[in-house]
C-alpha cells in the first residue's frame, strides 16, 4: 500500500513538473493565465488544469499591423530603373502557430528606359501618334503607377523548436491573390510639344554592353521628365477602376522578421506579383517581323523588395502565434 501511495505521489509530482516545464519553455506564455483564453476555449483549458487533457487551449493572440517601404520595379520588355519607390501597409492575424492571413495594400511608382533602340513600333500609337516614323529609332520608356490589394496566406517556417520557448527571428513564405490597378505614361514629347526623334536618331547604336552608360546619359541629358503621353493599353475592352487598368493578380512572397520587442519587429521581405497583362511597361511588340510586329511571348509582372516595421496590437492576448513555440 505504501508503495502504491509513493508511486501516485511521484506520478503527481512528475505531472506538475511537466506542466511547469510547458509553461516555462514550451509555449512562450504562462499556460495558467486564464485572461488570454476565450470563453469558448475555457472547457479545454479547465480539462488541462485538471490533468484530464494534455494540452492547454489556444490563447488569444494579438493582431499585427505593419508599414513598409522599398524598391518597386516592373519586370517587362523595358529595362527598369532602380531605385523606384513603393509603400505598403497591412493587417495580419494568426490562425495557428504556423499559418496566418494578411491583407495588404501596395502602392508603387516604377520607371523604365531602354538603352537599346527599337524601330518596329508601328502598332504602338503612343509613338506613332506623336510624329515618330516606323523604321526610325525610339528608346522605349515608361512611368508606371500601380496599386493593389491582396489577401495572402503566410506560413512560418521555423517557430517549432524543442529547446527554446520563443523565436527572435522568424522566416516565412506566402502566396495570395487580389486586384491590381495600374496606369502607364510614356515620355514621348518635350514640354513645347516637339518629339525626341532627332535626339533618338543621333545617338550611336549600342554594339556592346559597355555602351549602355553613355547611351543612358545621352538620353537623360536630352529628355525631360514629363511622361505626358498615355501608354498603349487595351482601350474600351479592358476592365477599369477610374482611369486605371484593373486586373486580377497573384502574389508569392518570402521574408525574415527580427523581433525588437514584444510589440514590434523589423521585417525584410521580397514579394513578386503576376498579372495576365503585357502592358505594365506600355510595350508589347517584338522587333520581328519587320514592319508587322508580333506580340512578345511573356506577361509582365512586378516586384516589391521592402523593409518594414510591424506592431502587435491587442489586450489580454499573447504575441502573434508565429512568434511562439
Amino acid at each position: 500500500m505504501a508503495s502504491k501511495k509513493y508511486n501516485l505521489l511521484m506520478a503527481g509530482a512528475l505531472m506538475l513538473l511537466a506542466t511547469g516545464a510547458f509553461a516555462q519553455s514550451g509555449s512562450g506564455y504562462d499556460v495558467y493565465d486564464s485572461s488570454v483564453i476565450s470563453s469558448k476555449r475555457m472547457p479545454q483549458q479547465n480539462e488541462f488544469w485538471n490533468n484530464s487533457y494534455n494540452f492547454p487551449a489556444k490563447p488569444r493572440n494579438m493582431w499585427e499591423i505593419g508599414i513598409s517601404a522599398g524598391n518597386f520595379s516592373v519586370n517587362g520588355d523595358v529595362t527598369s530603373r532602380i531605385p523606384s519607390l513603393g509603400f505598403a501597409a497591412h493587417v495580419r492575424k494568426a490562425f495557428g502557430y504556423v499559418f496566418s492571413m494578411r491583407l495588404q495594400y501596395l502602392y508603387g511608382t516604377a520607371k523604365g528606359l531602354n538603352w537599346t533602340a527599337s524601330q518596329n513600333f508601328g502598332k504602338n500609337e503612343a509613338w506613332t501618334n506623336n510624329g515618330y516614323v516606323p523604321g526610325q529609332f525610339v528608346y522605349y520608356n515608361y512611368k508606371n503607377k500601380t496599386q493593389d490589394l491582396s489577401l495572402q496566406g503566410i506560413f512560418t517556417l521555423n517557430n517549432i523548436r524543442f529547446h527554446k520557448n520563443k523565436s527572435g527571428v522568424v522566416f516565412y513564405v506566402g502566396a495570395g491573390a487580389g486586384a491590381t490597378a495600374y496606369e502607364v505614361m510614356v515620355n514621348a514629347l518635350r514640354e513645347d510639344g516637339s518629339n525626341y526623334s532627332a535626339l533618338f536618331n543621333s545617338i550611336p547604336l549600342a554594339t556592346e554592353y559597355k555602351d549602355r552608360k553613355d547611351i543612358l546619359d545621352a538620353l537623360k541629358d536630352g529628355m525631360d521628365d514629363s511622361y505626358e503621353t498615355p501608354a498603349q493599353n487595351q482601350g474600351a475592352r479592358r476592365p477599369k477602376l477610374g482611369d486605371n487598368t484593373l486586373r486580377f493578380s497573384t502574389t508569392v512572397l518570402g521574408g525574415v522578421a527580427f523581433k525588437l520587442g514584444k510589440r514590434i519587429n523589423l521585417a525584410l521581405e521580397n514579394r513578386h506579383t503576376f498579372i495576365k497583362d503585357d502592358l505594365l511597361d506600355g510595350q508589347q511588340w517584338q522587333e520581328n517581323p519587320g514592319g508587322d510586329a508580333a506580340l512578345t511571348g511573356n506577361w509582365d509582372s512586378y516586384n516589391y523588395l521592402s523593409l518594414g516595421l510591424n506592431f502587435n496590437l491587442g489586450a489580454k492576448s499573447v504575441e502573434p502565434l508565429w512568434w511562439l513555440n
